[in-house]
C-alpha cells in the first residue's frame, strides 16, 4: 500500500505541474508512461534559483512519447522514433560485421553489468561492460568496439580473474575503473582500447564497491558502497599522485566519508520528504582505510563507538556532471551556497529507492527523487548515467517483477520511462551513451539466465537539436 506521505507528495508534485501550465519560466515537456505503468504528468518548469532545491535544467528526453508495445525479438518497449537491437549475447562470440571475420574470438561474458563509452580516433567508439559473476576468477570486464558507421568490429576482455564486478566509472583520461562488489572489494583501472588486464587500486578502499565518479577540477573521486549500512565516500588525491597532465595514479590519497547535517556518524533519515531541501555536508577521514570498511565499522560499534559517516542504504549508480554556465552570475546559487552550482554528483541508493545530488562547490546535498515521483514504484534504483544534454537516467533492479525500466529522473518532478524490458527475473545494467549521444547501451543482465546487451538508437531530431 502507498503511504499517506507518499500520496501527499505525489499530489503536491502533480498540483505544482498543473498550476504551472502556461507559466513562462520554462517550456513544458510532454511525457507519458508505458502501457504497463500508470500515466505521469508532464514535467514542471525549472525551480527558480536561490531556493532550497538545486536548479538543474531538464534535457530533451523529458519530451519523449509514450512507450509502444514490446519489440517482438527483444521484448523491450521503447518510445516512437527510437530503435533497438542486440549487440552481444552472453556465452556466445560477439558478431563483428564491421571486421574481416564475422565473429570475434571473445565470448561475451555472463551477467553484464556497469559500463561506459569511449571515443576511438577513427570516429568509432567502445562500450565497456563488467561481469558480475560472483566467483573468482570468473568476473572481470569486456569491451565491444564499433567503427564510425556503428558496426561492431571487435570485442575483447580488459579485466579477468576478479569477482562480482558490478559497476565502476570512466576517468577523464579515458580509462575504465571496474569495481568489485564484495566485502573486501577493490577497484581496478583498465584500458578499454585493447585486450589487457586491469591494475588494482587499493588506495580507493576495501568495501563492496558499486561505482566511482571523477571530479577532474578538484582531483577528487567519489565512491558508492553497496550495503545496507554503507557510506558515501570521496578520495582526495595527494599532490604526488597527480602528473603534469592532471592524471591521477589513484595510489596516494585520502579516503573520507560524508556526513549530512543532522545525520552524522551513523544517522539515517527514514522520511523522504525531510531530505528534499538542501542540507550542508562535511567529511571525515575513513578509519583504517586499508581495511575492509564493514569490519572497521563493526569493530568501532562493538566498543560502543559511532562509525563515521551518514548511512546510505545500498549505494549504487554514480555520475559526475557539470551544469551549463548560467546566463549571469548568481542566478544558480542555491540557498545556503555561495557560488553558482557547477559540478554535481548524482548517486542512487537502492534500499530506499532514492536519487541524490551533491553540489560540489557549495557542499550541499539534496534528495531529488523518491518513489512519490513515479507510479508504479521503482523496485530498486540501480545504475545511473547522464546524457550529454543533462538527462538523468536511472536503471531498475526489481526484486520480483515481470519487467524492469530505465527512467528519466527529472529532479523534484515526475519521472518518466525511456525503456521497459519484459525479461522476468532480470535487471537492467550498464546504461551509457555513445560519445555523440546517438545511442544508449545497456544490458538485461539475466535474460535467458546469462544476459544480453543492447543498443538503443535515439531519433536524429533529439541528437541534432542539442
Amino acid at each position: 500500500m502507498i503511504s499517506q506521505r507518499k500520496t501527499s507528495r505525489r499530489a503536491l508534485l502533480q498540483k505544482a505541474f498543473y498550476a504551472s501550465a502556461g507559466a513562462s519560466l520554462a517550456p513544458l515537456f510532454a511525457a507519458c508512461n508505458s502501457s504497463s505503468s500508470s500515466s505521469a504528468p508532464s514535467a514542471a518548469p525549472l525551480v527558480p534559483a536561490n531556493l532550497s532545491e538545486l536548479n538543474i535544467p531538464l534535457g530533451p528526453l523529458a519530451n519523449i512519447s509514450a512507450l509502444g508495445a514490446p519489440d517482438a525479438d527483444t521484448q523491450i518497449a521503447i518510445p516512437a522514433g527510437f530503435s533497438i537491437r542486440a549487440v552481444a549475447t552472453s556465452q556466445l562470440p560477439v558478431q563483428t560485421p564491421g571486421a574481416l571475420t564475422p565473429f570475434s574470438s571473445y565470448n561475451w561474458h555472463r551477467f553484464p553489468d556497469g559500463g561506459a563509452c569511449y571515443s576511438r580516433p577513427d570516429g568509432g567508439w567502445i562500450y565497456t561492460s563488467n561481469s558480475e559473476v560472483p566467483a573468482m576468477p570468473l568476473g572481470g570486464c569486456g569491451a565491444i568496439a564499433f567503427n564510425a558507421n556503428g558496426e561492431v568490429d571487435d570485442a575483447y576482455p580488459i579485466l579477468t580473474g576478479t569477482r562480482q564486478n558490478c559497476a565502476g566509472g570512466k576517468t577523464p583520461w579515458n580509462t575504465w575503473v571496474s569495481c568489485e562488489e564484495v566485502s573486501d572489494g577493490l577497484c581496478y583501472e583498465c584500458d578499454p582500447f585493447q585486450a589487457s588486464e586491469g591494475v588494482a587500486k587499493p588506495s580507493l578502499g576495501k568495501f563492496p564497491h558499486e561505482a566511482i565518479a571523477v571530479d577532474p577540477v578538484n582531483k577528487v573521486i567519489y565512491l558508492t558502497e553497496d550495503t545496507g549500512d554503507g557510506r558515501f565516500y570521496r578520495w582526495i588525491a595527494d599532490a604526488s599522485d597527480i602528473d603534469s597532465n592532471g592524471r591521477m595514479a589513484m595510489e596516494n590519497g585520502r579516503l573520507q566519508v560524508m556526513n549530512i547535517a543532522g545525520l552524522e556518524d551513523g544517522g539515517y533519515e527514514t522520511d523522504d520528504s525531510a531530505l528534499t531541501t538542501l542540507r550542508p555536508v562535511t567529511w571525515k577521514d575513513a578509519i583504517r582505510p586499508e581495511d575492509a570498511q564493514a569490519t572497521v565499522r563493526s569493530d568501532i560499534e562493538l566498543t560502543g563507538g559511532k562509525a563515521p559517516g551518514t548511512v546510505f542504504d545500498g549505494g549504487e549508480g554514480l555520475w559526475y556532471y557539470e551544469l551549463p554556465a548560467p546566463a549571469s552570475p548568481g542566478v544558480s546559487t542555491p540557498e545556503g551556497g555561495s557560488v553558482d552550482t557547477r559540478g554535481v554528483v548524482f548517486f542512487t541508493t537502492k534500499g530506499d529507492n532514492r536519487v541524490w545530488a551533491l553540489d560540489i562547490e557549495n557542499q550541499l546535498a539534496e534528495l531529488i527523487f523518491d518513489n512519490s515521483q513515479i507510479e508504479p514504484d521503482f523496485g530498486d534504483v540501480d545504475n545511473l548515467t547522464v546524457s550529454p544534454w543533462g538527462d538523468v537516467l536511472v536503471a531498475e533492479d526489481p526484486p520480483s517483477s515481470p519487467s524492469s525500466r530505465i527512467m528519466v529522473v527529472q529532479p523534484n518532478r515526475q519521472a518518466i520511462p525511456l525503456v521497459e524490458v519484459f525479461h522476468s527475473g532480470s535487471e537492467i545494467c550498464g546504461p551509457a551513451f555513445s560519445p555523440d549521444g546517438s545511442r544508449l547501451y545497456f544490458s538485461s543482465q539475466r535474460r535467458n539466465g546469462v544476459g544480453e546487451t543492447y543498443e538503443l538508437r535515439l531519433p536524429d531530431a533529439i541528437v541534432t537539436s542539442n
